[in-house]
């Protein structure tokens, strides 16, 4: 590799020495690029066919060829990341194997049972990852990447505690309380943009009289994504920033956009289409959460926390203490903030757009949504009292009461909705390093799949990088038949002695680490069945134009797909 590297390096030396000194033109150089173009192909086709056996009887991490020297699959990763990994790995035909990013080689594993050993393992680490996108994405300017081992495994702590009771079966019960409270107001039927909600202003949501019945016309990504924010958001940051910077999830979901860009370290200067903009918002989004610190510190400490923020009490507890602990760190407020928007960004990024998934494919498949609305309907009831029973000349708004628990453990098909969705709409990447040497063997099933008596054995050493996609594995025709195909019933087993049946990950791991590590991933599954559960259980939705919803073409994303355009629903209630 390093003899092929130096031969592409001469190859445009001459070039450069060719044009002072001869006055060439540029279609010479335009020849000579393509010739090393296609050198450089042949070149690494050639190299990823060598031979299959390496020392001691592990398999060689082959690299998937590529045309341009150095800069290798760099264009096709950031263009589109999961189609780079399956054309690679369709070609190379491996569990593992490398690809070149800016003349770096990175493992990639495309194995179920491979990938479950590398998240697994304990010697390879992503902070390297982590820090850069603190840098990159969140504004750090040093503090938290420079962090001693103790401070960062106290701050780290805090957010385990997302993880962990009693926090689990707290949050969800007061979320469960904030649904069952905004649930009836997803759309208010409000003529005035004054009097309605922020999610149905920033859903341009119009209402219309039809046959004597209003109904609401919306943005339905729109709506869901900034209806599931407010409710998340205020369950964990406390409802006084939501009130107090009405702008927040404008400014987050600009930064959202460009988060790929961002990552790689685009510069504000490059001529991108969004990139200044996702800079103006970044500085806006850690002005408000500096001012949130500032005023938490404050009145954590008995002090005035000032205007903004009178009422801190609802702050859930785990972010309370990270306040606290990057408060006694020394951290300025500015530092803070850097923190609070990478949680605020890791709650909202992908959670809420799964949100949007799942509802779109249960209203665009009738059946499966009949058989979603019978299986909650013991769980999640909505009412409206009658005239009668109110003794006033207007009807009351409906109402929802929901049996969470119920809902979580007896309810397989639903379940099962949100892991399709999860596989289909979500194509996170986990990146890692290692900090010692790793032996990686495939499991026997894996084996057999691609037609082999003997697992393949690699060997990875300390410093190598690995790269999981977590999109590839879940589209994979090899573990998933028909993968483009929306199937919850996927992802049902049976009791072969009860018949009692329940919903099944697999072998998805939509939450394994990197770009889609979600350390409130179980808190993530119950939010998202409360959600679709009641907005099913309230609401009709279907579309503008046409007599069935549409599945919108989906944008490339390195965590939950966004659509490339919103979906224009009409909805009316169902009670």
């Amino acid at each position: 590799m390093k003899s092929y590297l130096s031969l592409a390096g001469n190859l445009i030396e001459i070039v450069k020495d060719a044009l002072s000194g001869s006055g060439l033109t540029w279609v010479t150089v335009l020849i000579t690029l393509a010739v090393t173009c296609i050198t450089t192909r042949i070149i690494t086709d050639f190299q990823s066919h060598s031979s299959k056996t390496g020392p001691g009887d592990y398999w060689p991490v082959r690299v998937a060829p590529y045309w341009l020297p150095w800069i290798g699959h760099s264009l096709s990763f950031a263009w589109n990341m999961t189609s780079c990994v399956r054309q690679a790995r369709d070609y190379m035909g491996e569990p593992v194997f490398g690809i070149i990013l800016g003349g770096v080689k990175q493992n990639v594993v495309a194995s179920p049972s491979m990938a479950q050993s590398v998240l697994a393992f304990r010697g390879a680490s992503n902070s390297p990852f982590i820090d850069r996108v603190m840098e990159r994405v969140f504004g750090d300017s040093g503090t938290v990447r420079k962090m001693s081992p103790a401070d960062r495994q106290e701050l780290h702590q805090y957010v385990s505690h997302f993880l962990q009771e009693p926090f689990i079966t707290e949050a969800t019960t007061a979320f469960v309380r904030r649904i069952q409270r905004e649930t009836p107001n997803l759309v208010t039927f409000s003529w005035s943009m004054v009097d309605q909600t922020p999610w149905e202003r920033a859903s341009e949501v119009t209402v219309k009289n039809t046959d004597g019945k209003n109904v609401c016309e919306a943005n339905l990504f729109a709506l869901v994504r900034n209806f599931a924010a407010q409710i998340t958001t205020g369950g964990f940051f406390g409802q006084a920033i939501l009130e107090d910077f009405p702008n927040l999830f404008d400014d987050l979901w600009i930064l959202d956009s460009q988060f790929s860009t961002l990552s790689k370290g685009a510069r504000r200067w490059l001529p991108i289409p969004g990139l200044p903009a996702a800079y103006k918002a970044r500085s806006r989004l850690l002005q408000a959460l500096a001012t949130f610190q500032e005023a938490f510190i404050a009145w954590d400490n008995g002090r005035d926390p000032g205007v903004k923020f009178r009422d801190l009490d609802d702050v859930a507890e785990p972010i309370k203490q990270r306040a606290r602990a990057m408060h006694r760190m020394g951290f300025s407020s500015l530092a803070s903030a850097s923190a609070h928007l990478s949680m605020l960004w890791a709650m909202n990024g992908n959670t809420t757009n799964i949100v949007f998934w799942n509802l779109i494919r249960v209203y665009a498949e009738p059946p499966l949504l009949e058989d979603i609305r019978k299986e909650i309907a013991p769980y999640v009831k909505a009412s409206r009292p009658s005239l009668e029973e109110t003794g006033f000349p207007f009807e009351e708004p409906p109402q929802i009461k929901i049996d969470s628990q119920g809902l979580f453990t007896s309810c397989p098909l639903l379940k099962a909705s949100f892991y399709e969705t999860l596989r289909l709409d979500s194509a996170g990447f986990s990146l890692k390093e290692l900090d010692s040497d790793l032996t990686l063997t495939e499991s026997k099933e894996d084996a057999a799949i691609d037609g082999l008596k003997q697992p393949r054995v690699y060997k990875l050493s300390k410093g190598d990088g690995i790269a999981i996609s977590h999109g590839a594995l879940q589209n994979d025709f090899r573990y998933f038949s028909n993968p483009s195909q929306y199937d919850p019933l996927r992802f049902i087993t049976t009791d072969p002695d009860t018949g009692a049946k329940r919903a099944e990950i697999h072998t998805i791991k939509p939450f394994g680490g990197g770009l889609t590590r979600c350390k409130g991933r179980v808190l993530a599954e119950r939010e998202n069945l409360v959600f679709i559960a009641t907005i099913v259980s309230m609401w009709d939705i279907e579309p503008v134009r046409g007599k069935q919803l549409v599945i919108p073409t989906r944008k490339a994303s390195p965590g939950t797909f966004s659509p490339k355009k919103d979906v224009r629903v009409r909805m009316t209630t169902r009670v």
